[in-house]
């Protein structure tokens, strides 16, 4: 079968692309990796894969979802719920098609660099490929924003009392400088020998950086950043449990289009990362397990949502931050929860963004060696960041655009579609026909639509906020 441009591996000396990480012998140099040896590490088995999956999705989601549901009213719980198992049925399509990829063409079950883009490729066509990998760096890049404003409001909260004078613009752009340095030493060497994890997922990366250079389990980064947040949202918990005061204002009648669909295209982004699944499917010591590692991760992240989204409304009502930790009263619980809060977003950010700045490097072709050359295209990535941030300094409808456009298409949209393109493809040599039953193909259709409309939607909802004359005045006009 011949090769397009993203399934054929790269012609340098040493690992390519399609060089699997993780060797049967758990070296790191063949297959799919079942166990692992003295020094080397085997597949990643089903809970390594929910840690990893729950840790990439829960973050910002938790602490805006409570003002999510001062926008939808207690219909937001349900739409949370719905949601949730939307994006897991979308995840297990998109495992799905990786499985008929691999199927149809058996040199595919080495290590790929772009599973996503791949089926994309396979399912629709070489252009929509390209699309899938822009969208994916877009998403990067529009989280990267998120989450760095979300930091920079925490830690605006943790040192309000010892300098009340900063304000958040200030501190925005202090947390911008001070990470500014961090960008510097995420170069494709610190995190591998190869360049395989130029688009990978933040969680990955950081993954392959701990285990090149610190020895440690690959599970480490799911225990890191889902716990960090599991740790944060108890104890805000807690302390919402003595923040509680009797009737808070609650909004009563229809709640308007914009703020609705504002807080549906959060909803999305809380639920986003399906991108980031093939990669993870692909690394697991059995693939066939990888619905079950889904069902773990996101029944996980959805007990880590709702109590805090629910509290956060039913205790706070219309009063509720877009930030919770805005809203939770100043005391010791909260400071420690702010403070993992503020690390866990710092180093998903930095880790986040490195994946843009390789592919920035890529489309300019500058070599891994020229040190110059990759530090400016760092710094004008940062100085794009701070512009956007400055300028939108309310973080939710960055966080509504980026739900309502490529998350939407590669969560909610092109899982389904693509799953629905292979299964009518006819099958290989020697391969049976996928044949999908009516009951399916229908979910999948509501799926997409779903998606599609709750994705526009959100967009000129996000889009219209970002431009309206009651938004917050950009930074640099105050």
């Amino acid at each position: 079968m011949k090769k397009s441009g993203l399934e054929a591996g790269g012609s340098q000396k040493g690992p390519t692309e399609t060089t699997p990480l993780v060797g049967k012998d758990g070296s790191g140099g063949g297959g799919d990796g079942g166990g692992s040896s003295k020094g080397g590490f085997g597949g990643l088995s089903v809970n390594q894969v929910a840690l990893l999956i729950a840790g990439e999705m829960a973050g910002s989601g938790v602490l805006a979802l409570p003002r999510a549901l001062t926008k939808t009213g207690w219909v937001g719980v349900p739409i949370i719920i719905i949601m949730c198992v939307i994006a897991a049925f979308s995840g297990k399509r998109l495992g799905d098609c990786w499985s008929m990829v691999e199927a149809r063409d058996p040199e595919m079950r080495s290590r790929q660099r772009t599973p996503y883009a791949i089926i994309a490729n396979q399912a629709l066509g070489k252009k929509w490929s390209v699309v899938v990998s822009m969208a994916m760096m877009a998403t990067l890049f529009g989280a990267a924003v998120v989450y760095l404003l979300m930091a920079a409001q925490i830690i605006e909260e943790v040192l309000r009392t010892l300098v009340p004078t900063v304000t958040f613009c200030a501190w925005f752009l202090i947390v911008a400088g001070a990470t500014t340095p961090l960008m510097m030493f995420t170069s494709p060497k610190d995190f591998s020998s190869t360049d395989q994890n130029r688009l990978r997922p933040y969680a990955y990366i950081f993954d392959q950086s701990l285990r090149n250079h610190f020895g440690l389990d690959q599970s480490f980064t799911g225990v890191i950043a889902f716990g960090s947040t599991f740790v944060a949202c108890i104890l805000y918990f807690i302390q919402m449990m003595n923040d509680i005061r009797p009737f808070p204002t609650f909004r009563l009648g229809i709640h308007g289009f914009q703020d609705f669909f504002l807080a549906f295209g959060t909803i999305m982004f809380a639920f986003g990362g399906a991108s980031a699944f093939p990669t993870i499917q692909n690394d697991m010591a059995d693939k066939s397990k990888f619905n079950k590692s889904l069902m773990y991760s996101f029944g996980a992240v959805l007990i880590l949502y709702l109590p805090i989204a629910i509290a956060g409304y039913a205790i706070y009502g219309e009063s509720v931050a877009p930030n919770l930790a805005a809203s939770v009263t100043a005391t010791p619980l909260t400071l420690v929860a702010n403070i993992l809060m503020a690390v866990h977003l710092i180093a998903a950010f930095t880790i986040l963004i490195n994946p843009v700045c390789q592919e920035a490097e890529e489309l300019y072709n500058i070599a891994h060696d020229a040190t110059l050359w990759r530090m400016g295209v760092r710094v004008s990535i940062m100085l794009a960041i701070l512009f956007i941030g400055e300028s939108i300094p309310r973080f939710y409808t960055i966080l509504a655009l980026v739900g309502g456009t490529t998350v939407a298409l590669l969560t909610f949209v092109l899982p389904s579609l693509c799953y629905l393109k292979l299964s009518e493809l006819p099958p290989a040599e020697g391969q049976v026909a996928v044949q999908q039953p009516g009951w399916m193909k229908m979910v999948c259709w509501e799926v997409i639509i779903i998606g599609a409309v709750g994705g526009i939607a959100a967009t000129y909802s996000a889009v219209s906020a970002i431009f309206s004359t009651a938004q917050a005045t950009p930074c640099y006009l105050k």
